[in-house]
């Protein structure tokens, strides 16, 4: 193969467009698509002979995808993993630890990935170096991979990497040409260096077009070279390339700083049209950050006539998706009781109708907004589930309470207006019941096509979205095609309607509704300005160029990185994360090293870590070129809120003085505050210490409205669960302990432990305690064994035991501190001996952080405050880990522990002082940077009310 250097910096547009001149039978592969896209364009602008070309240009897809022929079907996409699912004997399912279809996806993928990725660099599977951990994993995916064959041998299928095998190359399409040129192809895989050597053998010439020099290939590996970087200044210099970088604090600094260029460009540009036309700056504007949809929320910001993005966002960010995604959330959960003579009755899951409600898109397309009351009045009697039947029952009995409440011509109306409302919500959990009996792809691909008919005007957002439904509803429907027997009964469990649903959500997630990348190319105006990803910047020469946010790890890249550690692949001479880069810079220095005008900009963030990209390092201290700060003053910021945001105002803009903030200094009443009584447990003490205002505001709030049904066990509920069970065994077993006669028995132990999870039956979903049973109750009592002998063997030498578990200490309800302040508090388990207190506090989260096993201890100095023997005689407090079924001793230094002074000196503070503190506390350390911390519950809770940094001003600096 013949290698074509042209040097980096150069036009590929018109070395090419000299080849094409010649019309030569010269097929062009380009590995760039987008670059082969532009180039196609250019060439179908030239009109003249282009009907009677010779040659051929094309993508490196579609040259693979004509180059390999076979007489069988070819598997792709989500039809890989069906015929995956369906390979799999029951051995293999265990062996993979996977039970229905979706249990299979991640590993199907990472399973044809790995595989094709062996077969095109030629790796022999028998001599593959593995760590201890990989052997069984990869023995596991050699057997499926058998599986896969045999399965693609009995029905007469290929999957796509199977294909790629000289033995398949078609010589009806290479017939039609003498010569291939590979354009800015830097990498070749051994299985493609085979097809080379193929081609020559069959007499076709083989080139390969770089715009690199012969210094930056590796011609023996024909890959990059591993050195490849920037060229030296003097040719930098000889290209005369004005290259500005500039350096951001913010997004939104930077966003003005590409609006404040592109207003110089056009301005520039207006006046040189007067003199030529072809003398203004057409600038390509491209995101480099990975993150769309992030991207694109930023540049919503921008005129989009003026500056529009063609970044790729998927369909999961479309109505319809949302609307069928709340759908499959409502059938997913559904409850469906088995009634025999009745019939089936489905439950659904209040939890997802709220969460339905919450969509103004899904009640307009099903008519709810008018039942919404009906809603708020089943949650307020704490639904749980709701069904057809039940909601007819409610509906039934509030008429008659109505009716004797009302006056008959007003009932009338009410029950008008009722039953309407009624009818709605009831006619919706009629659809759901429905679509819940469906089966097949074919009855939902029916519903799915209807539903979006019949609110395309409602759903529709950017012009692909129907075009890309439509595409995901044909590949899905094929699906059932396949001759497999009773297909998606072996697929899922159970619930086969929402998991079919999902299949088809799941179809829709890679859609993008971005432009195409052909549309893309042809998307220039000379009048506005277009974002796109760096991702899919060619290789063509761009004399203006804007690149935005070079900061952070750019070029971040995409590496298939199942199973084998990068050094494995290196070792095995698979491409790493470092072999794409190199392909990524080469993209990014061509563009730099071709253009003419070159806009690069950076956030710099050090708060976050964030800096520039190695890129704009490189370019800095090889060529010298200065940074220029983006400094964007307030002057430019309101400029571009009023011309962006207030551009259709009717109103005359008024300037309006914004005030001084006035602080009020949070004053107290004092003399109330001492007037009441205060009764503080710990947490509020905590909260009175950290943060005073927080704890005056939390008082004055009560208690809160819940925003959101929550339907799950949470850390507080198996919390609650542990002490309970804990409890229940002190308390059965409280003589024993104290006579020092007993002895664990897991039965017994067992026997507690069911029937306290059987006592939270209607406190939380069965479906979450039948699965809290089969996960965690061997290592529940596990851990439960551990602690009490641990608990044995501390009270061995112990006389006149007495135990006290979750009741007050001392056995009163609080204990004065001062005139009308007391503490109260309760403790897991408080054990008297002779001459010691013991004070346990049960914890059911992992310990590892020693900040909170400290905070246990602080909590239980703060028990032992109310013990009559405080300061006099021996206490030890004891954290019980109850994941690990361990007792953690208290190690901490005497200037740790919460002493009776302190807890008085912050009381006494709060009672006396005359304004609310934000964050210091009583020695005098500022906490305001605890304050801003986002973990901290009342900066965040708060913070809008408290606007901490303004009261607090500049006073102790």
């Amino acid at each position: 193969m013949d290698i074509k250097y042209l040097g980096l910096g150069t036009n590929l547009k018109e070395y090419l467009f000299q080849e094409f001149k010649k019309n030569k039978e010269v097929l062009y592969v380009f590995e760039n698509p987008m670059t082969y896209y532009e180039l196609r364009r250019e060439l179908l602008k030239d009109s003249e002979n282009q009907l009677f070309n010779n040659f051929r240009l094309m993508n490196n897809y579609d040259f693979y995808e004509n180059l390999f022929v076979i007489d069988k079907i070819v598997v792709k996409e989500e039809k890989q993993v069906v015929l995956f699912y369906n390979s799999l004997n029951e051995k293999l399912k265990k062996k993979l630890e996977v039970s229905s279809y979706y249990d299979i996806i991640d590993i199907a993928y990472n399973y044809y990935n790995l595989f094709a990725e062996l077969q095109e660099y030629k790796i022999d599977l028998e001599k593959v170096e593995l760590e201890k951990w990989q052997e069984d994993l990869f023995e596991t995916l050699k057997m499926v991979d058998e599986k896969v064959k045999e399965t693609c041998q009995l029905k007469g299928l290929i999957l796509p990497y199977m294909l790629r095998n000289v033995e398949n190359i078609s010589d009806n399409f290479l017939k039609r040409y003498k010569k291939i040129y590979f354009v800015n192809k830097v990498r070749f895989s051994p299985f493609e260096k085979e097809i080379v050597e193929k081609f020559e053998e069959k007499g076709l010439i083989v080139e390969n077009i770089l715009q690199l020099s012969e210094n930056d290939f590796n011609e023996k590996e024909l890959k990059i070279s591993e050195n490849f970087s920037l060229p030296a200044k003097e040719i930098f210099d000889k290209k005369n390339i004005n290259v500005e970088i500039h350096e951001f604090s913010s997004k939104f600094g930077e966003l003005l700083g590409l609006v404040r260029k592109l207003e110089e460009v056009e301005k520039e540009n207006r006046k040189v049209s007067k003199e030529k036309d072809d003398l203004k700056e057409n600038y390509r504007i491209f995101e480099a950050q990975e993150n769309a949809e992030e991207a694109k929320s930023d540049y919503q910001l921008l005129k989009q006539k003026k500056i529009s993005s063609n970044l790729e966002i998927t369909m999961k960010d479309t109505k319809i998706y949302r609307i069928l995604n709340l759908i499959y959330n409502l059938l997913d959960n559904v409850k469906e009781i088995d009634r025999k003579d009745k019939g089936k009755l489905l439950l659904f899951r209040v939890k997802d109708f709220y969460d339905a409600y919450k969509s103004n898109d899904l009640l307009e397309i099903f008519d709810l907004k008018e039942s919404y009351y009906i809603f708020q009045d089943l949650v307020s009697k704490d639904y749980k589930y709701i069904s057809k039947e039940e909601l007819e029952r409610i509906n039934q009995e509030v008429l008659e309470k109505l009716e004797k409440e009302n006056q008959k011509e007003k009932f009338k109306e009410i029950y008008k207006q009722r039953m309407m409302a009624v009818d709605k919500i009831i006619k919706f959990v009629e659809e759901l019941e429905e679509i819940y009996g469906y089966t097949t792809l074919k009855e939902y691909s029916d519903y799915l096509e209807k539903i979006y008919l019949d609110n395309e005007k409602k759903v529709k957002q950017d012009k692909n979205v129907k075009d890309k439904y439509f595409e995901a509803l044909s590949e899905m429907v094929v699906l059932e095609d396949f001759s497999f027997d009773n297909l998606w009964d072996k697929f899922f469990n159970e619930n086969i309607s929402a998991n079919l649903l999902k299949l088809f959500l799941k179809y829709l997630d890679k859609k993008s509704i971005g432009l195409t990348l052909e549309d893309s190319a042809e998307d220039e105006s000379e009048d506005s300005f277009s974002i796109n990803s760096f991702e899919n910047i060619s290789e063509n020469t761009k004399e203006n160029i804007i690149i935005l946010n070079l900061q952070d790890s750019f070029p971040k890249v995409k590496i298939h990185n199942f199973l084998f550690s990068k050094v494995q692949r290196a070792k095995m001479g698979l491409p790493t994360s470092d072999d794409k880069k190199l392909i990524e810079l080469f993209k990014i220095y061509q563009n730099i090293l071709a253009a003419k005008n070159v806009y690069l900009a950076y956030v710099k963030d050090l708060e976050k870590n964030i800096d520039s990209a190695s890129v704009i390092e490189e370019l800095k201290l090889k060529y010298g070129i200065e940074v220029t700060k983006g400094e964007i003053s307030e002057a430019e910021e309101l400029y571009f809120v009023k011309k962006y945001f207030l551009k259709d105002r009717k109103e005359k803009w008024e300037k309006k003085e914004i005030g001084e903030f006035i602080p009020s200094k949070l004053e107290k009443n004092l003399e109330k505050i001492k007037n009441e009584k205060l009764s503080l447990g710990y947490y509020s003490f905590e909260k009175m210490r950290d943060f005073e205002y927080g704890y005056y505001l939390e008082k004055a709030i009560g208690e809160q409205e819940v925003e959101e049904i929550e339907d799950e066990i949470n850390v507080k509920i198996f919390g609650t669960i542990i002490h309970a069970f804990y409890e229940n065994v002190v308390m059965e077993n409280k003589v024993a302990l104290e006579n020092k006669t007993f002895e664990i028995d897991r039965n017994q132990l067992s026997e507690i432990l069911k029937k306290v999870l059987n006592s939270f039956d209607y406190k939380v979903p069965k479906e979450y305690l039948e699965f809290y049973k089969k996960v965690s109750f061997e290592e529940i009592l596990n851990s439960a064994e551990k602690y009490f002998k641990e608990l044995i063997e501390k009270l061995e030498a112990e006389k006149d035991i007495e135990i006290h578990f979750e009741e007050r200490i001392k056995l009163s309800s609080e204990k004065e501190l001062f005139e009308n302040v007391f503490i109260n508090g309760v403790t897991d388990l408080h054990i008297r001996t002779s001459d010691k207190d013991y004070l346990f506090d049960y914890k059911s989260g992992k310990l590892k952080d020693t900040n909170k096993i400290y905070k246990a201890m602080e909590q239980l100095d703060y028990y032992s405050i109310m013990l009559e023997n405080d300061g006099k005689e021996n206490v030890e407090k004891i954290v019980v880990d109850t994941w690990e079924g361990k007792l953690v001793p208290d190690n901490r230094s005497e200037d740790k522990i919460l002493t009776k002074k302190a807890v008085e000196e912050v009381v006494s503070n709060y009672r006396n002082s005359q304004f609310y503190d934000l964050g210091r506390n009583l020695n005098g350390k500022d906490l305001r940077k605890n304050f801003k911390d986002p973990k901290n519950y009342f900066y965040k809770e708060y913070k809008n009310i408290c606007r901490g940094e303004d009261e607090l001003g500049d006073e102790e600096e």
